[in-house]
Parts: structure tokens; C-alpha cells; sequence
């Protein structure tokens, strides 16, 4: 929290991409090169468009609408884990009544599309400005074999259109793909970070057309008509100066693994780049988006190749993000200290250093979650855990203590000052004391995550050792003091029949209030419910008690009227 980073805006990143020329990416393999200069200035502006793109992230528009943290709170809220107690403000009442579907969408859509606009305007510079596909580069090659070529140094590079062997013993073999032509024999400095900024794009390009597949489609019911159900626009680096109609679940599919191994294979060929930060996304980071993209693909219950495919890539990139991430899963002793208000946290891998350059004041997760600091939930407003949901923590797990049991002050029952609380104001909430900087830090993705991702995959590839070895792993950290033995003696109850109900209890209680929520009910719950609904807490302030359906259609978020409005090429149903 202690480093200011200057972030162009993200308003002037697409403007700032002007085309340079052919870079290592898309060099004619006849021979053509362009200057030192030119790969340094195209280098400077990619590292600053990046920077803006990430700034997207965590833009205010409002109170409720703060960039991805917001978001989270909407599907958390969505799902009915998150409770709303009291909306003397109004902020989030729209999620808690269940009406985020459609009073979000134009939010939600604006915050992705205008991401991937930019995205895509760094993709298309980082390729030299050419509207050549690869297809054709390919075909180009194939007809005149891979010849060297002289770069800016005078040194010889050797094109390659194989992938990496680590790629290549995930996703089954390197006559599946070919990926786009590269150099990677000699380079020089200014040419690997460019390459290293294609890398960051792909890897946001895949992560923006994921999260609309988990928002904007009924994933994973729909995935047996992957290629027969449509999505929503599809734009890349050629087309995004043109109107789309609607892809299918198929084709923004094949985008996201594309650009993702893609991503991973940029990576690794230029890994002597270092990361500054962890805001900046990595191979690690690619491979965790992978990993739950393919994981939200699978269905259980339409056996076939296809689907198995999906979830041993699910559990294999997973495995990849453990093995290249520095992050370790946050250890049993330090669970009730972090207040995960800090980018330096062991289990983090992916978050933004909030600065007082940065801090968002009241429009923040802190200023709508944190009863430590200057907020909502101080002010009456609460967000907190689904009344049932922290009924079914057992005295054994540790996670318990992150939400307040409402012994000392009624006010505040079962907010989460155990999970999330201002590193300056841990403990009271005077008004006096509490925080008023809002210098907490924010949470993209934990290395957790990945451990539920291989377990909940294994199960579903019939691996219930690995399932099991992969979830207690996590759960060996998560035992309160004194419990060991309590603990032990449901540890050695987990077998196949109750092993998918303790996977999607760790996500849920793991995971709350990081956005995992609305995903892992439309996954799981009506599975491990089988027959029986779901009850909404008694704490809620709308609709405390009712049942939650979860095969009901009202969960999955709706396309914007306005897209069929200014669209020509999409037509939609009018909202309600």
C-alpha cells in the first residue's frame, strides 16, 4: 500500500495506441524490420496502456459501482450468501432484492466491453497494426518454409509455430494448435517487454470474455449446446471497429482458451520479465482464468470426452497456477490477523495497492463492507454473512471466527470483521477511532481458489484421493485452536457421497465476498441440494426466509436493452 503508481487513465489508453509498424509478432518473414526506436516507443506505450487497463479495474462511477469489487458484492449479494441487513442508504438494495439481473446489466456491460476495447487496441499495436490473421501468417510459412531473419541487433531469429511442452501435455498434443509466429531465439530488451505486454492483454482479453460467460450465459446448464447457444458480441483486434452479432458459447470459448495458452506460452518464452507488481497479471494468473474457465464449462451430468477434457484441463491448469505462483495458501496461524487489507498477503495473487491516489473513499469494499472503517456497514448498512450459511460452520473450522457473532454489539452480528478490516482499525468502531483513509487493499484472486478448482475437478473426473487431497490441504489451515481432533474425525468421514456438499461448503465460506458466489451455487447447489430448496436467511431485508430455487432462470444476467438499440446486428428481448 506504500507504492504510488502513476496509472494513465484509462480514458486516454485507446487513443494512445497508434500503429508501429511490424514487431516481432507479425514480422514478415521476408525479412523486414523495424528500428530500436520504434520497438522502444511501441514498448513505453503498451506498459502505459496496461497500466490504464488495470486502472479500469477499480474505476469509481458511483457508490455501488466501483470496478470488479463491486461486482463481486452483486453476485455474492445475487446468490443470497452475501445478506443485506438494512438499506437506510439504498446502496446494493437492487442485488438484495434480486433485481441485479437487470438493474446491473448496463453497468456490468460497459465495464467489461470498455475494458475490452482498450484490450484490444494493445493487441492490435502489439502486432504491429496488422488486420493480417494468423491463419494466413500460418499459411504463409507452411508454403515457404521458417526462414531466419535479422532483427534490430543484426541477430538471427528462428520463427516457431510449435507450442511449449508444458502446453502441450495439458491440452493434448502440439498438433492441435499452432500459435502465432514469435522469435524467440536472440531479442532484444525492448522487444521482450512488448512481448510480455501482448501476454498481459491476452490474458485480460480472456479473463473479460470468461467473466461474461459466467454472467451473461447460463453456465455450465447451457454447455451442451455450446455451439448452438448465443452469447453476446464477440470483438477481437480485427473486427472491433465494427458491429458484431451474437457468438455462441463455442466461439467465446475457443477465444478464452485461445488467448489464454496463447498468453501462457508468451510468458514462458520471455520469463526473464519481471513482474512489477501484483496488479500486473502473470503466467500464473493466465493459467488460475484457464483453470476456472474450464471448470465452469464442464457438465456433470452429459458424459463424453468433451466434458472430461474440460475438467482434467480445469484440475491441470490449476495444478500449473500452484506450481508458478510464489503465492501459498494463507497458513492456519495468520487467518484472523490479515484482515486481507494488504496486496503483500501470502495467499494473494493477484491485487491492487490501494494509494491515496487510488482509494475510492466510501465507493470501495471497505467503505461498503469494513464496520473498522468510515463506511456504510459502520453506519447501519451491513453486509454480512447469510444467517444459514454461518449456521453450517462447525465449531472446528476456524472461518467461523471471520464474522462477527454479534455478542458484543447486535448491530454488527455476522459482519465479517474477521476477514476483511482496516489495517489501521482492526478492532473498534468508535467514531473516533475508526478508519477514514480507506487505504485497505483489494483482492482479485488467492491461490485457494486453485486448490478448490483441482478438487472439485478431480471429483468430477472420478479422483476422489486427489479431490480430497487437494481440499484438505486447504482445510488442514483452516482448524480452530483446540479442534485438531474434532477436526481429524471429519476429515476421515469424506468419501464420494458427501465429498461435492464439503467442496461447494469451502467455496462458499472460503471464498465469501470475493464473487465466487453466484458461479459456485449455478454449479453446484441444485446437485448437493438435489430436491431440496435452498433457504435465505432470516437476516436478509428482503425476502428473509423464502426458498431459492436454484434451477430457476434468474440468475444469469440480462443483455442490455441498448445493445439491440444501437446495435444492428443483435436483437434482443426487451427487459422488464
Amino acid at each position: 500500500m506504500k507504492n504510488v503508481y502513476k496509472l494513465f487513465v484509462a480514458g486516454i489508453c485507446a487513443t494512445m495506441l497508434v500503429s508501429c509498424g511490424d514487431s516481432f509478432l507479425t514480422r514478415d518473414p521476408y525479412g523486414r524490420t523495424i528500428t530500436q526506436g520504434q520497438y522502444e516507443k511501441l514498448a513505453n506505450q503498451l506498459e502505459g496502456s496496461m497500466r490504464g487497463i488495470y486502472s479500469m479495474m477499480y474505476a469509481v462511477s458511483d457508490h455501488d459501482a466501483f470496478g470488479k469489487r463491486s461486482i463481486d458484492m452483486y453476485t455474492d449479494l445475487m446468490c443470497g450468501d452475501m445478506a443485506l441487513t438494512n438499506y437506510s442508504y439504498g446502496w446494493f438494495y437492487t442485488d438484495e432484492q434480486g433485481e441485479g439481473r437487470t438493474g446491473r446489466t448496463g453497468y456490468i456491460w460497459y465495464y467489461y466491453y470498455s475494458m475490452l476495447h482498450n484490450v484490444n487496441a494493445v493487441i492490435y499495436t502489439a502486432q504491429g497494426g496488422s488486420t493480417a490473421s494468423a491463419d494466413n501468417v500460418i499459411k504463409r510459412i507452411a508454403a515457404n518454409g521458417l526462414p531466419n531473419v535479422v532483427n534490430t541487433k543484426g541477430d538471427e531469429v528462428m520463427y516457431y509455430t510449435t507450442r511449449s511442452t508444458t502446453i502441450d501435455t495439458i491440452i493434448g498434443g502440439a498438433d492441435t494448435t499452432i500459435i502465432k509466429v514469435d522469435t524467440l531465439a536472440t531479442f532484444n530488451e525492448s522487444e521482450s517487454v512488448v512481448a510480455n505486454c501482448y501476454a498481459q492483454a491476452l490474458t485480460m482479453r480472456g479473463y473479460i470474455y470468461s467473466n461474461l460467460l459466467m454472467l451473461y450465459c447460463e453456465t455450465p446448464k447451457k454447455v451442451s449446446d455450446i455451439d448452438k447457444e448465443l452469447a453476446f458480441p464477440l470483438y477481437n483486434e480485427i473486427n472491433m471497429n465494427e458491429a458484431q452479432g451474437l457468438a455462441t458459447m463455442g466461439e467465446v470459448y475457443a477465444q478464452v482458451e485461445s488467448d489464454l495458452t496463447n498468453a501462457i506460452d508468451y510468458f514462458s518464452a520471455f520469463s526473464e520479465v519481471q513482474r512489477p507488481s501484483k496488479l500486473v497479471v502473470d503466467k500464473s494468473i493466465a493459467c488460475a482464468i484457464l483453470a476456472y474457465s474450464y471448470l465452469n464449462k464442464g457438465k456433470s451430468d452429459r458424459p463424453g470426452e468433451a466434458y472430461t477434457q474440460a475438467y482434467t484441463n480445469a484440475r491441470d491448469f490449476a495444478q500449473l497456477a500452484i506450481t508458478t505462483t510464489t503465492a501459498q495458501i494463507l497458513p492456519r496461524n495468520e487467518l484472523l490477523e490479515t484482515g486481507f487489507n494488504n496486496v503483500n498477503n501470502v495467499s494473494w495473487m493477484w491485487g491492487q495497492d490501494v494509494t491515496v491516489e487510488t482509494a475510492g473513499g466510501l465507493a470501495s469494499f471497505f467503505g461498503q463492507v469494513d464496520i473498522h472503517s468510515y463506511s456504510y456497514a459502520w453506519a447501519g448498512d451491513t453486509k454480512v454473512i447469510d444467517e444459514n450459511l454461518y449456521k453450517e460452520i462447525p465449531d472446528y473450522d476456524a472461518r467461523k471466527r471471520w464474522f462477527n457473532d454479534g455478542s458484543a454489539n447486535s448491530t454488527y452480528k455476522l459482519c465479517p470483521d474477521g476477514k476483511f478490516f482496516s489495517a489501521s482499525n482492526p478492532k473498534s468502531t468508535k467514531t473516533d477511532d475508526i478508519d477514514r483513509e480507506w487505504l485497505s487493499d483489494n483482492v482479485f484472486m488467492r491461490i485457494e481458489a486453485m486448490y478448490l478448482i483441482a478438487a472439485e475437478a478431480s471429483y468430477r473426473l472420478g479422483n476422489d484421493g486427489d479431490a480430497i487431497t487437494y481440499l484438505t490441504t486447504l482445510t488442514d489451515q483452516r482448524i480452530a485452536d483446540g479442534q485438531d481432533a474434532e477436526y481429524a474425525a471429519h476429515k476421515a468421514t469424506l468419501s464420494h457421497d458427501n465429498l461435492l456438499a464439503e467442496i461447494e461448503y469451502n467455496w462458499r465460506v472460503e471464498m465469501w465476498g470475493e464473487g465466487y458466489g453466484l458461479q459456485t451455487f449455478r454449479r453446484l447447489a441444485a446437485e448437493v441440494l438435489k430436491e431440496n430448496k435452498r433457504k435465505r436467511g432470516a437476516n436478509h431485508c428482503a425476502n428473509p426466509g423464502a426458498d431459492i430455487d436454484p434451477t430457476a432462470d434468474v440468475y444469469t444476467f440480462q443483455m442490455p436493452s441498448s445493445e439491440g438499440s444501437y446495435n444492428p446486428k443483435v436483437n434482443t428481448t426487451p427487459l422488464p
